[in-house]
């Protein structure tokens, strides 16, 4: 069996990572978070059972697996707690099977503040749950890291500092008042801290020393990398491969043989600000989202929706090196008489193949567009590839034709066994899933 397999969003997420890291952790010993915190969304339905996981690696809900969170993400202590009591309610036992990086970064009850002031006063649509801001103060070297917690007396005077240093942003740059108590702040981190303590461990050292399969699984998607993404229209970190050296601790030549797959829909979405390309604002965009259920798992807000963008994803190939690509919601597509996907750009009367950097360009470019024939068939559910009508078959060629790698699954519904095979990841057997 291969060691390392790393799952990534190959758009701006909601890709249905959750499902796909699901269903390939079966067949490894550890999955590992390495980037964001609860701001990323992974839904996946088991038994007919709905579990939304905003910080756990979602193959902690395989009994054998190992959960890591790494230092490359920034933790709420309150909603991990939140979700380690639903997973309790619901049966599964993770003692023993979560370790918890102490260099990650702590979102704190402050830093949501500032979301919500930052985002009132020009927005690009966050989660409001103090993501930006934690990494902010993370770079601004005025985080307060898990082993922190260790030494009560400097993580009183951090989070004075803090409250003090945010008061002052609340009132004298947003006119807002702020009521932060320094005492309620410490007292409430260090009680909830108090539940997953046992867990916080070096988990770069974890990783380097095992012996065991790893999955590294990517939140958000390569479009909204903060270095790569539609800048600034982007998360508060790096969403696409490039995130994982610096997530986990591990030296670059630790991933050098590693398998690198990417999880794109059928079509495209994205949730708040940003240019969007294929959008579709009319009847098509609204059709796409309904039959889709579009809407955020983490927010509830409806997302974006159109024509499947192929410069995009040849793009997110291209930075994250894919060797393949697993293709979701094809199902979605089966109405339509007519699929469009975006082949090239048209800016200022010039085709454009490449994804540009250019925010001006971006929102002022027009997709080209070509058109498909549809399938006009049911494929939800589908289990074999004898099922998937000869232009859906089409459909997906064209998408590997155009990216250059091999579409190597495809998921046709939200339960985890509703998926096809097209090629089997090379050394890892996929018979039991």
């Amino acid at each position: 069996m291969d060691r390392k397999l790393v799952i990534l969003g190959a758009q701006w997420g909601d890709e249905g990572k959750g499902k796909i890291v699901d269903l390939l952790s079966e067949n490894h010993d550890v999955t590992v978070r390495y980037q964001g915190g609860s701001n990323a969304g992974h839904t996946v339905i088991v038994n007919g059972e709905k579990f939304i996981l905003h910080l756990l690696p979602t193959g902690i809900l395989h009994s054998h697996v190992v959960g890591v969170i790494a230092q490359g993400m920034v933790v709420d202590l309150e909603v991990l707690q939140e979700e380690l009591e639903s997973l309790k309610k619901k049966g599964i036992d993770y003692e023993g099977r979560l370790l918890i990086s102490d260099r990650a970064h702590l979102v704190m009850p402050y830093h949501k503040v500032l979301d919500r002031l930052f985002e009132k006063k020009g927005g690009i649509g966050t989660t409001l749950r103090g993501i930006g801001p934690a990494y902010m103060f993370k770079f601004g070297r005025k985080g307060i890291r898990l082993a922190d917690l260790e030494d009560e007396k400097r993580l009183y005077t951090l989070i004075e500092e803090n409250v003090s240093f945010v008061r002052d942003i609340c009132e004298k740059v947003f006119c807002e008042s702020y009521s932060f108590n320094v005492d309620e702040v410490f007292e409430r981190t260090l009680r909830v801290y108090e539940n997953c303590k046992d867990m916080v461990a070096d988990v770069s050292r974890y990783l380097l020393d095992t012996e065991k399969s790893l999955l590294f699984e990517g939140a958000q998607g390569t479009m909204l990398d903060v270095d790569m993404g539609t800048y600034p229209y982007v998360t508060s970190s790096n969403s696409s491969a490039l995130g994982l050296s610096n997530g986990t601790g591990l030296p670059p030549k630790f991933f050098s043989d590693a398998y690198m797959v990417g999880v794109a829909k059928a079509y495209t979405t994205r949730v708040g600000g940003g240019p969007f390309p294929t959008e579709l604002k009319g009847e098509e965009g609204e059709r796409l989202r309904d039959l889709g259920g579009e809407y955020g798992s983490t927010t509830g807000r409806p997302r974006r929706c159109g024509w499947l963008d192929l410069v995009a994803l040849k793009y997110a190939v291209e930075v994250n090196h894919l060797d393949g690509i697993i293709l979701t919601k094809l199902d979605v597509l089966d109405s339509f008489e007519e699929v469009k996907v975006c082949v090239a750009y048209e800016y200022e009367g010039q085709r454009i193949e490449h994804f540009p950097a250019s925010l001006k360009v971006l929102e002022n470019c027009k997709p080209v567009y070509k058109s498909l024939k549809g399938w006009l068939k049911d494929t939800r559910g589908a289990k074999d590839v004898k099922e998937l009508p000869p232009n859906a078959l089409d459909y997906v060629r064209f998408i590997e034709e155009y990216t250059g790698v091999p579409v190597i699954m495809l998921s046709t519904g939200p339960k985890r066994e509703e998926f096809i095979w097209l090629r089997e990841l090379p050394k890892i057997k996929v018979s039991s899933l």
